[in-house]
């Protein structure tokens, strides 16, 4: 009798087990902020991520958030708030209890064999970055942390959060680069 009902717990929970990704992260380096627990891997350089992102004075002062500089870490973790804060803002969607991760892959071709071993599929689209809503996390590579593909990864988070009933995907991607665009267009 117990091992049936082990046996049927474990088919019940083995899809669950399964859809976990293994993503290698839990050595990374993580900086947390308000929003986001940003992970990057070894050979990252932070130095490089801050230029990548660029946050302007206009996304300052159009968020009422400073970008602290007093470390690089304070400093990637408030330009990732600040472009948080812009993306929520383009959407007009506020999700103040939002709390995902971001990891950053090293290198692009990284970040496409983690989403080919995931999916057994080709990355989409762009394959800049991508948003799992069941780990709740943003990947995307070091080579191309950049502020409109973090914002349109961001709008991703925050749609799987605001709709009670999500959007067709059609239409996500749509609002998704809807905020890439103000982000690129803003730059």
């Amino acid at each position: 009798m117990n091992l049936r009902v082990i046996a049927c717990l474990c088919l019940l929970l083995a899809p669950a087990v399964l859809c976990r990704a293994d993503d290698n992260f839990g050595t990374a380096t993580k900086i947390d902020t308000e929003h986001f627990s940003i992970y990057y891997k070894s050979g990252v350089d932070i130095n490089s991520l801050i230029s990548q992102l660029y946050v302007s004075q206009t996304d300052q002062v159009l968020t009422n958030q400073t970008v602290n500089t007093s470390s690089p870490e304070a400093q990637l973790s408030s330009m990732v708030e600040v472009l948080f804060a812009r993306a929520s803002d383009v959407l007009d969607m506020h999700i103040y209890s939002l709390k995902a991760n971001i990891k950053i892959f090293a290198n692009q071709q990284d970040l496409t064999n983690f989403y080919n071993n995931l999916f057994h599929a080709r990355i989409p689209c762009t394959g800049y970055g991508f948003y799992l809503d069941d780990e709740r996390s943003i990947y995307m590579s070091a080579e191309n942390f950049r502020r409109e593909i973090l914002g349109h990864e961001m709008g991703h988070a925050i749609m799987s959060r605001y709709f009670v009933v999500q959007p067709s995907v059609r239409i996500q991607e749509v609002l998704a680069g809807y905020i890439e665009y103000q982000l690129r267009k803003s730059k």
